[in-house]
């Protein structure tokens, strides 16, 4: 045998095994076909097939590249040519455990009473009426009593939180529960508000809420549990694949339990990423709780690894903090914490490596977290946290370059930008009309290279993403209304909302690497939509369903319908 044939043998022996090892053409277990696809992945913003083995994209791009995935049990969906993107997070939601009224555009005392009776109706005599949802143009003069309740109530406790969830109004009966008079003074980052005499109105602002929240009755965990299967249903159903819960809950809490018990048998619905309280005074030893439970939930369902803590109130209880007053007054809001203790508590997640988001909605709040934020990265030296600030309203214009300069995540709510009668009757009489012109600027925010990530507020405000996108890109009511948006050079595009709700999102949760964007490796995390969004009017945004959702190639909804 020649030399060089007998070389060659030799060769491929030696190859044998690393050939024999190569995987074949891994077949799939459903491949979506037909299809516009955005992506989100700019290398490659455009597809027309998916396909799916093990919840994870094997392939993504033209028909031929998915259905050489194809084998015999392969499932094929011919999606008829509808719009694919990826699935949709929810930056900033909370989960509601107590049941309560829906008060939301009740518009008057009276249509507030008539649901508050409704719903009491259905409870126990004598029990607890709670409700949620109400603004202070649903008053007289924008200015929230008691004396309604009263006179519906008399011997029945009411509690009716406002729809930012920052004031409460209480009936006599519920503060006499609580033992507030006249003589209560007013706690620490609260405000009892007072008529003649210092005899409270029934308006509990901020930390005052808890005076008498406190004494309402938990929820069991059969409640809980009810409620976080409602929820996340309601979530899927809008395309929502990843939660970001910023309610700050202990880590005993129940709903932590039940929500490990679901990712451990691979029930949940959707991806959920719950945070834990941020306090400035927090000891070394509850911070190294913290740690622990961000590192025993590192999997792909369930994650905790965030820090959510508050440095104002709102603009519609005059608690968000302001660096000059509001209109007409020499109030300038609620800061809670003074600057060097929250940068001392800042600095010490920072050191433990947990990223913290802050609730600042007033140009001041936000400027006290942004300088938090550097003092820690400073006193650290460390970069990369993601640290974020929660709702910044209306910041001033010179802090919007430093979320870019800092890595701070602007995480702002899209249908905040709701010109609603709350908006034009109280919220923007309160800021001027300066301050109201960069009140949700979203395309303030983009220009200056902040990354933003979308959220609702829910259930401030409905977790509806597509009714997200329409407020963003016109700045309108549903209606219509005002004709050409609210302060319009502050409207984005589709296109930009929709990374905001998507990739945007998922980096401010540390998961970039796995959802956000339709990519090979990737989690298959995408929603279909009834029209192309992308080419439509903004008006039949509004008319645009999801009709299905998969979260790790598993179906998470299916509308009515849906072949």
């Amino acid at each position: 045998m020649p030399f060089r044939t007998v070389g060659v043998l030799a060769v491929l022996a030696a190859l044998a095994p690393s050939l024999q090892a190569q995987p074949a053409t891994p077949i799939a277990d459903a491949i979506y076909t037909n299809a516009r696809i955005w992506t989100g992945n700019a290398a490659r913003p455009q597809a027309q097939a998916i396909a799916i083995r093990n919840g994870t994209l094997i392939a993504v791009g033209s028909a031929a590249d998915a259905l050489r995935h194809r084998g015999p049990a392969t499932r094929l969906v011919d999606l008829q040519g509808r719009r694919v993107v990826p699935g949709f997070s929810d930056a900033h939601w909370h989960l509601p455990t107590t049941d309560q009224a829906d008060l939301t555009d009740a518009k008057s005392p009276a249509e507030i009473v008539r649901r508050l009776k409704a719903w009491a109706a259905k409870r126990p005599a004598g029990a607890w009426v709670l409700g949620r949802g109400w603004t202070p143009s649903d008053f007289p003069g924008n200015t929230p009593h008691r004396r309604f309740l009263d006179v519906a109530f008399p011997g029945q406790p009411v509690v009716l939180t406002d729809r930012d969830g920052h004031q409460s109004i209480a009936n006599g009966r519920a503060l006499a529960l609580a033992k507030v008079t006249a003589e209560t003074p007013d706690p620490a980052r609260g405000v009892i508000e007072r008529e003649a005499g210092g005899v409270p109105t029934g308006l509990l602002k901020e930390a005052a809420r808890q005076l008498v929240v406190r004494l309402v009755p938990e929820p069991t965990e059969a409640d809980i549990a009810r409620r976080i299967d409602e929820e996340t249903r309601k979530a899927a159903s809008f395309g929502i694949v990843l939660i970001q819960d910023a309610s700050g809950r202990a880590p005993g809490h129940p709903v932590f339990t039940i929500l490990r018990a679901a990712a451990s048998a691979d029930t949940m619905r959707v991806r959920y990423r719950a945070a834990f309280p941020f306090t400035p005074d927090a000891t070394a030893a509850t911070v190294r709780q913290y740690t622990v439970l961000r590192d025993s939930t590192t999997g792909p369902w369930l994650r905790v690894g965030i820090a959510k803590g508050m440095l104002d109130g709102t603009v519609d209880a005059k608690t968000a903090a302001m660096l000059e007053p509001y209109a007409g007054s020499d109030d300038t809001g609620l800061p809670f914490w003074p600057a060097a203790t929250l940068n001392k508590g800042v600095a010490r997640y920072d050191s433990a490596g947990i990223q913290v988001e802050l609730h600042a909605i007033g140009d001041r709040a936000v400027r006290t977290a942004l300088d938090a934020y550097a003092h820690a990265a400073k006193v650290n030296r460390t970069q990369g946290r993601r640290h974020r600030i929660e709702h910044l309203e209306v910041p001033a214009l010179s802090d919007l370059p430093r979320f870019k300069q800092l890595g701070v995540i602007a995480s702002t709510q899209a249908i905040f930008a709701t010109p609603d009668q709350t908006t034009l009757q109280n919220y923007a009489p309160l800021l001027g009309p300066e301050r109201s012109s960069r009140a949700n600027a979203f395309k303030k925010f983009d220009d200056a290279g902040a990354t933003q990530a979308f959220g609702s507020d829910y259930p401030v405000f409905p977790m509806d993403v597509l009714l997200g996108i329409y407020t963003a890109v016109t700045r309108q009511t549903p209606e219509g209304t005002p004709k050409g948006g609210w302060y319009p050079e502050n409207r984005i595009t589709v296109e930009a909302a929709l990374r905001h709700y998507t990739k945007d999102a998922a980096y401010a949760a540390f998961m970039e690497k796995e959802t956000g964007s339709l990519e090979v490796g990737k989690f298959a995390d995408f929603v279909v939509l009834s029209a192309d969004i992308l080419a439509i009017p903004p008006s039949s945004l509004l008319k645009t369903k999801v009709v299905l959702t998969i979260v790790g190639g598993r179906e998470a909804y299916r509308s009515t319908g849906f072949p």
